[in-house]
């Protein structure tokens, strides 16, 4: 983990607006089998870091020393292979735990995670949270849950990836991004502010960037969506709905 400067580093053991008991996200996260002594001992112990894009919560090959917790912000998991191709795997976003199966498995990290909107992140550290699942095993119980979950959604973007085609991968991702960052514009159109840049957005439907440029292009023609940089205007959403189902 890099080590944060003053401007970013604030620690949380005061302040409600840091307390886990009153995270808008710790409902569908492993903590809420935590009762609050628990959740008071993470508020002592736990950090609370500012991250701007293009930094990292942790380098590929970094011990799992703790988990994060995001409280906003977007973060994509990232691999380099041997040589050095470099993959933008998954999204992580608000109330999302990362770094959780490396520390279970006491094993070096075999992904980066890259800030790829500003992002507040909540550090927990090993011996904290060693300690915690020795006293709650519900806790643990959760991370296996969390575990289970993580291989079904893997298990479900690779069905997509070898049963849709790439049109079709594309415009659920747009629908992904629309269901967490969407909004209606002024004239009422369905709107969504992409957080990463069309080269990513080829990684992640898992082709090359000219391809996604040249769906861009047909999409556009087809008046399907409308691009301006990161903005894009969605024509009829409930179309694109009947196309690829729903976002998540």
């Amino acid at each position: 983990m890099r080590k944060p400067t003053r401007a970013h580093l604030k620690m949380t053991s005061k302040g409600k607006i840091n307390n886990c008991r009153d995270c808008p996200s710790r409902g569908t996260t492993e903590w809420q089998v935590l009762g609050d002594c628990e959740l008071e001992s993470i508020n002592d112990a736990k950090r609370t870091l500012t991250y701007e894009p293009g930094e990292t919560l942790y380098a590929q090959g970094d011990p799992g020393n703790g988990v994060y917790c995001i409280k906003s912000g977007l973060i994509g998991l990232r691999r380099v292979d041997v040589n050095g191709n470099s993959v933008l795997l998954r999204l992580s976003a608000a109330g999302s735990t990362v770094g959780y199966r490396t520390f279970l498995s006491r094993q070096a990290h075999t992904n980066s995670a890259e800030v790829l909107t500003t992002s507040v992140v909540c550090y927990i550290a090993r011996p904290q949270i060693e300690k915690l699942l020795k006293a709650n095993p519900l806790l643990g119980e959760r991370f296996l849950q969390h575990f289970s979950e993580d291989a079904s959604e893997m298990e479900d973007d690779y069905v997509r990836s070898m049963t849709m085609a790439m049109k079709s991968r594309f415009l659920h991702l747009i629908l992904v991004f629309y269901e967490r960052f969407g909004y209606e514009d002024k004239d009422g159109k369905a709107t969504v502010e992409l957080p990463v840049k069309r080269s990513e957005l080829a990684e992640l439907v898992g082709v090359r960037p000219e391809s996604i440029s040249r769906l861009i292009d047909k999409l556009e023609s087809e008046n399907v969506m409308r691009f301006n940089d990161r903005r894009v205007q969605i024509s009829d959403i409930s179309e694109i709905l009947e196309q690829v189902g729903p976002a998540v």
